[in-house]
């Protein structure tokens, strides 16, 4: 019985959400306002400037293992987060460093104002608690080492925004959501050879509320839900091999039909019988090409450097500070984010947006211009020489804002064919004296490094082909990834291709990187992490 209502008030608004939405704005209003006028204890600095984001979300997902539901569950919840500032815009409690960790606090999802408000009192008062001992901190680290030369200024100045709305009513089915994920399981059950074959549909539906002591009020949806799949098997040698698939979209339209997420589980398994038989060989560098799925991870790495917030933190890498109107990559190559454009090439962008997680309108940014580096993804916390927003700071659920994508754009000047990205791969290989070139496709992971004083590698999980420079035969290779550190990578870059292509990034929040093909002068490949494994002991039970 609990399933069932809550499935019911994620299909149709309940008809006490107006008095629930009164009483949330009542508790804000009057708790943001004691917070800014009162909040304050002896001999600590004052709130200058307040602020809450709200989410509200419901959450429905189904599981599926070998081609039969396993689970489903529901759930709502509201979550709020408050950043609150002592001191002044040119020196606050902003931390030097982005916390990364989870500081959401749930709160009433009813009616109740003293609940909320409540809830709220106790936030906010933690909050001043925690913003005063931070900025006491910082203010004495200034005083014993000075600013850092990259140092700025801690809040920029932003107009209030407003943009007040009532939550829509759901428009997505979940009938169909749950047709789509027998569709994308189905095929697997009839391969009992398989270690497992897991598969899952989601859906969130978030509501976003933005209110701040400056006067911004901003109220936003941001839907999403995702089909996806994953299948696993052993080699011969006892080496696990893993293939996966996915589909997130932002609106109901968007869906795939499930005739497409049944040739795409088909594909899989005709991928992954490929990879048991493919074959083995050692560790080595060669000239590579990359198709959109790879480049795509290559550039959102790159994106996430370009992070205002990156620059100022000396725990971080700071890949690209002080290095404003140099080139970082080669002269025909642009890279853009824009969170306003809603599609390309007729295909929706998963990371388009109106205002930012601080009420900021979104807006288009040059970050490198043929090569030369132009700017960064910044929220309210400046970078030298970028006084203001550009409308970029977002978050995850219950997280805190920093510099983040959109909708990432690479573009070249001088697009290549298919055929040309080939022919040069080989070329390349002859110039270098290098037997193989790499053909880095379809991929399915990849993890990355990013701390510490280290610029961060990354490994890409992905289908590996190894291309012969004489005769331009392809050969399938497994247990092999490709690895390298994204600025090594990307000064790599010999030629882009005409090929570009969009891929989801869902990190907390949702991002789109639209890349072409890139051809690589030089890439290593490493062994995979995987290790090998005893196979069962009996065969799988008849289907």
């Amino acid at each position: 019985m609990i399933a069932v209502s809550l499935l019911a008030l994620m299909l149709t608004p309940a008809a006490a959400a107006p008095a629930v939405h009164e009483a949330l704005e009542r508790a804000v209003a009057a708790e943001l306002g004691r917070a800014k006028r009162e909040l304050k204890d002896e001999g600590y600095p004052s709130v200058y400037h307040a602020a809450l984001n709200i989410w509200d979300f419901d959450d429905w997902d189904l599981w599926g293992a070998m081609g039969a539901p396993r689970a489903e569950a529901t759930m709502r919840q509201r979550i709020l987060l408050a950043d609150l500032r002592v001191g002044g815009p040119e020196l606050d409690n902003h931390p030097v460093t982005p916390k990364t960790e989870y500081l959401g606090t749930p709160v009433s999802l009813e009616s109740d104002e003293f609940a909320l408000r409540h809830a709220l009192w106790r936030v906010l008062d933690g909050s001043y608690k925690t913003a005063s001992a931070e900025y006491l901190r910082k203010q004495a680290q200034v005083v014993t080492r000075g600013k850092a030369e990259y140092d700025t200024d801690d809040l920029a100045p932003e107009p209030p925004h407003e943009r007040r709305a009532s939550r829509p009513a759901s428009s997505w089915d979940l009938d169909r959501l749950r047709r789509l994920e027998d569709a994308i399981s189905a095929p697997f059950a009839r391969a009992p050879w398989l270690l497992h074959a897991d598969s899952h549909v989601g859906l969130r539906r978030l509501w976003t509320r933005r209110r701040d002591t400056d006067g911004s009020a901003v109220d936003k949806a941001e839907d999403w839900a995702r089909v996806d799949v994953e299948a696993a098997a052993l080699s011969p040698d006892g080496l696990r091999q893993t293939v996966y698939s996915e589909f997130q979209v932002r609106e109901p339209g968007d869906l795939p039909t499930e005739r497409e997420v049944g040739a795409a589980a088909e594909g899989m398994l005709k991928d992954l019988g490929e990879m048991l038989v493919a074959v083995t060989t050692s560790p080595f560098s060669a000239p590579a090409l990359v198709d959109p799925s790879v480049s795509a991870a290559l550039v959102f790495a790159l994106g996430q450097r370009l992070s205002g917030e990156e620059q100022r933190n000396p725990a971080g890498a700071q890949t690209f500070r002080g290095r404003l109107s140099e080139k970082i990559l080669p002269e025909e190559l642009t890279l853009v984010d824009d969170p306003t454009q809603v599609s390309f090439r007729g295909r929706p962008l998963f990371g388009r947006y109106d205002y930012d997680h601080q009420g900021v309108p979104a807006r288009r940014t040059v970050l490198v211009e043929r090569g030369v580096l132009k700017g960064f993804l910044l929220s309210r916390y400046p970078v030298k020489g970028f006084a203001r927003s550009n409308g970029h700071g977002r978050s995850g659920v219950g997280q805190m804002v920093v510099g983040t994508p959109g909708n990432l754009f690479l573009s070249t000047a001088r697009p290549r064919s298919a055929a040309d990205l080939l022919s040069g791969l080989r070329a390349e290989c002859l110039r270098t004296g290098k037997p193989y070139g790499l053909w880095v496709r379809k991929l399915r992971a990849y993890v990355q490094q990013q701390s510490g004083s280290a610029q961060g590698s990354i490994r890409f999980l992905a289908q590996i082909f190894l291309v012969d420079a004489e005769s331009g035969a392809t050969l399938r290779v497994r247990d092999l990834d490709l690895v390298g550190t994204p600025l090594v990578m990307a000064g790599s870059i010999l030629e882009a291709g005409d090929d570009a292509e969009v891929n989801e990034v869902y990190q907390g929040s949702a991002m789109a990187v639209v890349t072409p093909s890139l051809l690589l002068s030089d890439a290593e490949l490493q062994r995979s992490e995987t290790k090998p494994e005893k196979a069962p002991i009996l065969q799988p039970p008849p289907r």
